[in-house]
């Protein structure tokens, strides 16, 4: 199995996300830690571990390239059927990997296995856990996926532990270019295969406020400019999501009308359930606006 570490300034947190990969029960694990233009001591520390332990491996570049270069740049680099992205401030749990293999390996028409998450916070304490127990998402057809991933915020599949079999996340295109492309993901593979859960609760998701999507979450503009390039100087990165969710439904291989389904379940499940997203979005550009930043140079 191979796990992607992409990371980018997370010195505070990388080694204890580093050293529970270590100790995973795995022999054949190979971890790749991709650093993304650091400023810190990140490079340092991951050396360090891939100077005791030949499993691990860094890649290195002098410029941050985006959160969707680094994503797909571990992905492109794993060598093993199986694969897992672990961001470089969560931590998986004794068992996890072997776990999440097994189930893949007794449900082969799975491609994707995830544990249940707990949540942490910056220090590691106990923020509280997700509504994630007894998920099945093997008995569901594709539309019912797609609605119980919604609905039970089941975003660990993808975002939180998920191991993937690699070739069908290559075959999926890997990580897209664009802010909330994981649920963009989510979407194009629930509508294509069945999932299976492992019932413990073997990964840890944190939250600070030091994470990317907070510290950019009041600029739409650096908020878009992280997964993607943008010229422009206004962007609205919740719009162009719900969009891209729409266009994956609309896409799917399913007859048209388990199509129109899928669609029906993206309005009612996404769009409707959080509406606040889009007039933040118009909120925040005229902010940007007001400040100048939408002006063309004179």
């Amino acid at each position: 199995m191979t796990v992607g570490v992409p990371v980018w300034n997370g010195e505070r947190y990388l080694a204890e996300a580093l050293t529970a990969l270590q100790e995973q029960e795995l022999e054949n694990i190979q971890v790749v830690v991709s650093d993304n233009g650091s400023t810190d001591g990140t490079l340092e520390i991951a050396r360090s571990f891939a100077a005791e332990d030949d499993r691990f491996t860094v890649l290195t570049t002098e410029v941050n390239r985006g959160v969707t270069w680094n994503f797909n740049r571990v992905l492109h680099a794993a060598d093993a059927p199986l694969f897992m992205w672990n961001a470089a401030d969560d931590l998986v749990r004794p068992g996890h990997l072997v776990s999440c293999r097994s189930a893949l390996d007794s449900h082969p028409d799975a491609t994707i296995a995830f544990s249940r998450v707990v949540l942490i916070g910056a220090d590691g304490e106990r923020l509280g856990e997700r509504d994630d127990e007894d998920l099945d998402f093997m008995s569901l057809g594709p539309v019912e996926r797609l609605h119980e991933f919604f609905v039970r915020q089941a975003y660990q599949v993808i975002g939180y532990g998920g191991v993937f079999r690699s070739d069908v996340l290559r075959s999926m295109g890997g990580h897209p270019d664009f802010y909330g492309g994981d649920m963009a993901l989510a979407v194009r593979m629930a509508l294509r295969a069945p999932w299976i859960q492992v019932p413990d609760q073997l990964f840890w998701a944190r939250n600070h406020e030091e994470q990317t999507n907070k510290l950019q979450a009041s600029d739409p503009v650096r908020q878009t400019r992280a997964y993607r390039e943008h010229r422009r100087r206004l962007a609205f990165p919740q719009w162009y999501l719900n969009h891209r969710l729409l266009a994956e439904a609309v896409l799917a291989p399913l007859p048209a009308a388990e199509r129109a389904r899928a669609v029906r379940v993206v309005l009612r499940d996404w769009t409707v359930e959080n509406w606040r997203f889009f007039p933040y979005d118009l909120k925040r550009n005229a902010q940007l606006v007001r400040r100048g930043a939408g002006r063309s140079p004179a």
